[in-house]
Formats: C-alpha cells, sequence, structure tokens
C-alpha cells in the first residue's frame, strides 16, 4: 500500500495546522478521541451508557423506559454529526450539521426531546447550529429556491427557540422568506406547476407556516399553507388507496412497481402523516378547513396500519412489500410518530391503533445499531429502493425521537388540539443553553482579559438597546 498522503489528507492537515493549536490537530489526525474544535463541544462527543432496548411489542412502555433511549439516541445523533466537518456547501450533506432536510429532521425531534430532556446538551447544541446558520436559510440563488420546501425545514429550530425564548432576531430571516412566499401560496391564477410537488415537501413546509401563524398571531400564513396544501392535495393524494403518489411522475405507466402497481414509497407517506400532525398542532381549533386535514389524516392511519408488516415495521413499497422486503426505518418511524399522536390528540381509537404503535416501538428498537443511531434507514432519495441493516440518516433519528416522544405521552389523558404555547425558558437556563463566543485568540494573559473585560462592559452600557424603550419615561418636566 502507497504511503504518500492523499490531497484530502494534505488539505485536513494544512487547515488543521492553520486554524487550531498543535494538540488539537494532532488529536483529529491521529486515532482516538478528537478534541473539541470549532466550536463542537467534548460533551458532545460521548453519548451515555446504552440503556436497555428491548420493548414488548404487545405492551405500553413506561415513560420512564423510553425517555434513557431517546436520550441516548439523540445524544447518538449529535456526537456522529459533531464529529464530521461542518461544510461550507450544506445542499448534499448527509451526516454533518447542516441548515438542509436531512439534518433538520433531526432537529425537529431533538427539539422537542429538549423540552422533556434533561439533557441541557440537547439545546445547547440545537442553539450553537442555529447562531452557526446565523437563524437564516438555503436558497439565495433563484427564486425558484426561496420557494422551495426542503429549505423551510430549518425554520422549525428557529421556531422553536424563539417559543422558548422571545428573541425577535432569531425569527427574522424566517419571516421575510415567509413574506416572500406568500403571494405565490395565494396566487389566484392555477399554474402547471405546484410549489409543493412532492409529498415530501408536506412535512418541511406548512408545519413552518402554520406554526408562524400561532406564534405571529398572524392567520395569513395559515391561510396560505392551506392554499398550496389542497392543491398537492388535489393532484397526489389517492381518494381510493388513502395514500399520496410521491409526485405526478408516479401516475403513469413507467413508473409502476416491479409488480405493476403503482408505488407508494413508505417514507413518502410517512412525511406527510408527520407533516399532518406537526401542522394540526398549530391550527387554530376554529380554522374553517381543519376537518380537511383530519379527515386526509384518519384516512391515511386507517390504510396504514393495514399495511404494517409482522415484524412491526413497514416496507419501503407499501404497495408492494416483496419487491423491497428488508426492514425499513426512516419510513415506519414517522408511522409510530403519526398513529401515537393522532391517539394522544383524540383522532385515532386508543384499542384499534395502540397495538401497532407498541409492535411498531418494539421494532424500531432492535434497529438502533451498538453506535446509537437508528438503522435500516432508506438512503435520500425519491422512491423505494433496497436497503442496507446498517445505512443510517438523521432523518431516521428525527423520526424515531418524534416516535418516542409520542409513545411517552400514551401513558396520559389525551391532549387538546392545538398545542398550547411552550412556556418561556427563564435568563439562568438561556445562558446555561447557548453557546457563548470565545475571546479573540489575542487576549492572553490577566491584563488583556481584564481589559477584554472593560470592552465588553461597555459595549453593553453604551449600546442603544430598544429593550431600555419598554421601561417607564423618566419624567423630564
Amino acid at each position: 500500500m502507497s504511503m504518500r498522503p492523499t490531497r484530502l489528507s494534505l488539505a485536513l492537515s494544512v487547515l488543521l495546522a492553520t486554524s487550531l493549536p498543535a494538540f488539537a490537530a494532532d488529536a483529529l489526525l491521529k486515532p482516538g478521541p478528537a478534541a473539541p474544535v470549532a466550536g463542537i463541544e467534548a460533551s458532545w462527543l460521548t453519548p451515555p451508557a446504552r440503556p436497555a432496548t428491548s420493548f414488548a411489542p404487545d405492551r405500553l412502555p413506561a415513560r420512564a423506559a423510553v425517555l434513557p433511549m431517546l436520550d441516548y439516541v439523540a445524544a447518538a445523533q449529535i456526537a456522529d454529526m459533531s464529529r464530521h466537518p461542518i461544510q461550507l456547501s450544506t445542499g448534499s450533506n448527509l451526516a454533518e450539521i447542516s441548515s438542509n432536510w436531512v439534518a433538520a429532521t433531526f432537529y425537529v425531534g431533538a427539539a422537542r426531546l429538549a423540552r422533556v430532556s434533561s439533557n441541557q446538551d440537547i439545546l445547547r447544541f440545537l442553539t450553537a447550529t442555529a447562531e452557526h446558520y446565523n437563524y437564516a436559510l438555503r436558497g439565495a440563488r433563484a427564486e425558484r429556491l426561496l420557494l422551495n420546501a426542503d429549505e423551510l425545514a430549518i425554520g422549525d429550530l428557529y421556531q422553536e427557540l424563539y417559543a422558548r425564548r422571545g428573541q425577535r432576531g432569531v425569527i427574522m430571516p424566517l419571516q421575510q422568506r415567509l413574506d416572500f412566499m406568500l403571494p405565490h401560496l395565494n396566487r389566484s391564477q392555477e399554474t402547471p406547476a405546484l410549489v409543493w410537488w412532492w409529498c415530501d415537501a408536506l412535512f418541511m413546509a406548512p408545519p413552518v407556516l402554520a406554526r408562524h401563524a400561532s406564534l405571529t398571531g398572524n392567520p395569513a400564513y395559515l391561510r396560505a399553507m392551506d392554499r398550496e396544501w389542497r392543491r398537492t392535495a388535489a393532484r397526489l393524494w389517492v381518494e381510493q388507496d388513502r395514500l399520496f403518489l410521491r409526485d405526478e411522475r408516479f401516475k403513469d405507466g413507467s413508473h409502476l412497481g416491479a409488480g405493476g402497481k403503482p408505488i407508494y414509497w413508505a417514507r413518502g407517506n410517512g412525511w406527510v402523516m408527520g407533516g399532518l400532525a406537526r401542522t394540526l398542532e398549530a391550527m387554530t381549533a376554529n380554522f374553517e378547513g381543519r376537518s380537511f386535514y383530519t379527515g386526509i389524516f384518519t384516512k391515511m392511519a386507517s390504510r396504514v396500519v393495514e399495511l404494517q408488516q409482522p415484524d412491526g415495521l413497514w416496507r419501503s413499497d407499501l404497495n408492494d412489500p416483496k419487491s423491497f422486503p428488508e426492514p425499513e426505518t426512516s419510513g415506519s418511524g414517522f408511522f409510530v410518530y403519526a398513529l401515537a399522536w393522532g391517539i394522544n390528540h383524540g383522532l385515532l381509537d386508543r384499542q384499534t391503533y395502540l397495538p401497532a404503535v407498541t409492535k411498531g416501538w418494539a421494532a424500531l428498537n432492535r434497529h438502533v445499531l451498538p453506535n446509537g443511531l437508528v438503522g435500516a434507514a432508506q438512503k435520500t432519495g425519491d422512491r423505494p429502493v433496497p436497503t442496507r441493516l446498517d445505512d443510517v440518516g438523521p432523518y431516521a433519528t428525527g423520526a424515531y425521537l418524534l416516535a418516542g416522544l409520542e409513545v411517552m405521552d400514551l401513558n396520559g389523558p389525551v391532549q387538546a388540539l392545538p398545542d398550547a404555547p411552550l412556556a418561556r425558558d427563564d435568563e439562568a437556563t438561556i445562558l446555561a443553553t447557548t453557546p457563548q463566543p470565545i475571546a479573540p485568540k489575542t487576549v492572553v494573559g490577566d491584563a488583556e482579559k481584564a481589559r477584554r473585560e472593560q470592552e465588553m462592559r461597555a459595549t453593553r452600557a453604551l449600546a442603544y438597546d430598544p429593550d431600555t424603550l419598554q421601561q417607564a419615561p423618566r419624567n423630564t418636566k
């Protein structure tokens, strides 16, 4: 074997040597645990001990049994993402910290786990990620990309942080993007092309629009969402089969499955059901179109439960499970989530659907790999393909976390819709879960540290602060 360094290894060596202390560079280039670099904190790199992963398929697990698994899997995903270099261009990233839909789907599940977990590293990681991307979204190169639902998926993370903290700046870039979208979603003239032309989009964008209406009190975002959602359903929903086609290509004879039947992609339909759950959480109870969404949700649930396989999972082609007989978790995770969510929110009969949920939850946990990642996750794409047991993806972890949270809640009472607003974090929680920029490397020695502290105090004291306008004005008479 040649011992000559590759171009990639040389580039990495130069990068590390010029941007990191020698000990950190050596740690990354040699086998063994990597030193924390570029904002990656050491505690993120080591998941907790593996808890019990075995769950009975015919019994609802206790909350105390599920939460450690969620903490473990979330921490394993954070550790794995943190070990990969952060790419400048994030469009095709599959494993790294990123602003694309692949990572954003994990953030959706992790953000909801952070509401109930005592592990503050989860929220700290999410905050650091949002800070890294300046609370912004991809897609600036073209107006078509500004409307792309995939680029909107990370908006859920920014909304979560805003809902918890009330910091206006974290929502401003998202607000600008949504305001750009409104006239296109509200277009009066019907067009051959759709904004949300593929069913995956119904997980990425509609929940963000619905939640923004709730956060801002402006129903325009919900109404615009409703118009485009119905356009998509008119093209892709198949009433007699109670499922969605992935996109309009799958209507023609050249896109049939191996058995000659229409292809109903498991993850594609999982996206729809998961998106419906998240949209309904934010949709006002008196919204005039609400029954349209609950109706599709319950019809899909009745079909999905019929398609569950004996092992508790669903196959990648729902209509032809023999064509892709291997287990698949990314679609299955969303189905377990949606079915459990439907029970928890009174849309699905508990006695009918609970057996499918417990069976599915037990099956998902059989595919948590030794490294804590969720295996048997079909790779990114647009249709069923063969899946290996060691295939992983952050989106599968996100689905797993959402499923587990709803399984936990099955131990409690039925929940009302829409969800109640989140309680605001106190200042101590915000401080503990918000990584702070490190001092410049020129700040060395006690005298320079003291000077730096004086500079920071002056910055806080002398800078104009709009928050002070909310205080009672002084009497100048």
